[in-house]
């Protein structure tokens, strides 16, 4: 899982976006009430939140088509999504069907597409206008060699990939599936698509 995560890491956004919030361990100042001991209630009840949060985490890698337990959260400048998220499908296509799309040749030798295909239940949050939950899709090659996202402005849509019609807002309780292109080196083929919401601890699918 560490290789994997490192993969991740490098397909990931910039670092300065990875960096971990280091939280303080408070004062050496203390009063009685620090060393209390917690009632039979709150115990009861920090027992059953850590079986919960048992029960929802994932096991292991999922498989495609596989919709992960529980819901994630997703950051907007506007505020926060809480998703349940499935890695819906992968298809792949062609070196070819790249350069026939508009892309330079140059640019796409030796690799071609791989359309990952994520639906996406809003449970909870605002300003859902255009969000870009597939920000966070990753692609990972035999060996976790990291895909790199297919940006193709002003190319034409590649053959059996991504529609070229998206239907991008959203609205809480809403169902929508995003698609978006990813780039591999031709004779790798795809071991896993992931969702990093928490690039630490991403959601894993395996593609079978």
């Amino acid at each position: 899982m560490l290789h994997r995560r490192k993969a991740l890491l490098r397909a990931a956004v910039p670092a300065a976006a990875l960096a971990l919030v280091l939280t303080g361990c408070g004062s050496d100042d203390s009063d009685d009430t620090a060393d209390a001991k917690p009632s039979a209630q709150e115990e009861n009840k920090e027992a059953a939140d850590a079986e919960e949060a048992e029960d929802e985490a994932p096991s292991g890698p999922l498989t495609v088509g596989q919709k992960a337990p529980g819901t994630h959260e997703f950051d907007m400048s506007s505020g926060k999504a809480q998703l349940e998220i499935t890695a819906e499908k992968v298809g792949t296509g062609k070196n070819a069907d790249l350069t026939a799309a508009g892309l330079q040749e140059s640019d796409v030798k030796g690799q071609y597409p791989v359309f990952v295909h994520f639906t996406y239940t809003v449970k909870s949050g605002s300003g859902l206008k255009e969000p870009d939950f597939n920000l966070k899709a990753r692609v990972l090659g035999e060996g976790n060699k990291p895909g790199k996202k297919l940006m193709a402005i002003g190319a034409d849509p590649i053959k059996g990939g991504c529609p070229e019609e998206r239907d991008d807002d959203f609205k809480v309780g809403d169902t929508k599936t995003l698609c978006s292109t990813f780039l591999l080196d031709e004779g790798t083929d795809v071991a896993q698509v992931a969702w990093a919401g928490d690039v630490r601890d991403p959601l894993l699918w395996n593609v079978e």
